[in-house]
């Protein structure tokens, strides 16, 4: 392994800068709710296990489009045929089961081991993208600003979740009846026991939040046959990659306070502007392998000295990428082959997500998908989004801003 692991170290004048100017609470935190995030959690109902009879006509149901007569009568024979028979049995067990392990559902253990027994490929098989909206000011949207911004929002978005203070997901079957203060009020008023219940009298129905603990610190470990979800509860840094070669950047304070924009930006720009090439020896693209492929590289390369470097990697808060590429918010083709898979040297697909930034600001997220689901990282993604922008001058960065770096090693 071609050791090009930075380690990006704010100097003394900026640490002391960083924790007067960012104390803020409301720098801190992106979103204060009255209502804690976990209020509803423990009076979920439990996902009820569906009728044997039902679980099979809905998967009639599903193959009736997919196939012609002779083959759907075939299908039907063999359903007809497992119901009578073993379907029995296994319907059974299924539900002994679920009786065992009430702190859960009847599907986590299968959900997790579907994507994490899988051998294929994370790339195109399974990790999903989003590309954002560009910001409406044009000048918030050069690659350095962009990345300063959604750092700070992310950051403020996992502080504000942590401390129980991001808003409980809902789905409002009539919002202007229920997407109130009011409701709020009497929800929030209620035990946690029994809240779901409460809010269910609104004809809303709060959502099940227990995936964005695996949101923040989270990377996907590659093990042969079955990988596992690597999580620490807290760090103080994210990785950067840019041209396969990565850095270590410190974005919270010894008190876990977010460091003040300038100090981001301009060690972000330090980044930028370092004179590089592209590593010969991106180890990123292993990520895109056959996983049982990656995991005996990663066995090696933990074998020879590297144990420490790759812990790193996946104890980060999150992963910044910034990628060379110029294309435009109205390529779309290319857009997603980018932030789909590329050619994936500047990746690391194990990651909880990674946060993707290109020359000319177009953002975007790939996600690692066996921790969690689409609703978690696009509530994410959208409040990430919206937090409201401010725009940074170089030349305003006061003396002794500029980062120390030294090799990791």
């Amino acid at each position: 392994m071609n050791r090009a692991f930075l380690s990006v170290n704010i100097s003394s004048t900026a640490s002391r800068h960083c924790k007067l100017s960012s104390i803020s609470k409301d720098y801190q935190f992106i979103q204060k709710s009255g209502l804690p995030s976990l209020h509803f959690q423990p009076s979920l109902p439990r996902l009820p296990i569906p009728a044997l009879e039902k679980s099979c006509e809905r998967f009639l149901r599903a193959q009736k489009p997919l196939l012609n007569e002779d083959e759907y009568d075939v299908v039907e024979k063999n359903v007809k045929s497992f119901y009578s028979h073993e379907g029995q049995s296994l319907q059974k067990q299924l539900i002994d089961d679920d009786k065992k392990n009430r702190h859960t559902s009847y599907i986590s253990k299968p959900w997790f081991d579907m994507y994490l027994c899988d051998r294929r490929p994370l790339p195109i098989n399974y990790n999903p993208f989003l590309v954002f909206i560009s910001d409406p000011k044009k000048e918030y949207n050069s690659q350095l600003i962009r990345s300063t911004n959604l750092i700070i929002s992310s950051l403020r978005f996992m502080k504000s979740l942590n401390a129980n203070l991001i808003e409980p997901e809902v789905y409002h079957l009539d919002p202007k009846k229920s997407d109130t203060k009011f409701f709020r009020t009497i929800t929030g008023a209620l035990p946690s026991s029994i809240s779901w219940y409460g809010a269910y009298l609104f004809k809303a129905f709060p959502l099940d939040m227990s995936q964005y603990q695996h949101l923040f610190n989270t990377s996907r470990i590659p093990k042969r046959d079955a990988d596992l979800l690597f999580h620490v509860d807290k760090t103080n840094y994210i990785t950067v990659m840019q041209r396969g070669k990565f850095f270590k950047l410190r974005v919270l304070d010894d008190n876990g306070n977010i460091l003040d924009a300038p100090t981001i930006f301009s060690c972000l720009k330090f980044i930028l502007d370092k004179p590089s090439t592209e590593e010969k020896h991106p180890i990123g693209i292993l990520t895109s392998e056959n996983r049982n492929v990656w995991a005996d590289a990663r066995g090696h390369l933990e074998s020879i000295g590297n144990s420490d470097v790759l812990k790193t990697i996946d104890g980060a808060i999150f992963n910044l990428v910034l990628d060379d590429n110029e294309l435009t918010e109205n390529e779309f083709t290319n857009l997603i082959r980018q932030y789909l898979h590329s050619d994936g040297k500047n990746r690391w697909f194990d990651k909880s997500f990674s946060l993707i930034i290109n020359k000319r600001g177009i953002a975007g997220v790939n996600f690692e998908h066996s921790w969690g689901d689409g609703i978690a990282v696009l509530s994410t993604v959208q409040r990430i989004n919206r937090m409201p922008m401010e725009s940074y001058n170089p030349e305003e960065l006061f003396p002794g801003k500029c980062p120390s770096v030294k090799h990791w090693f």
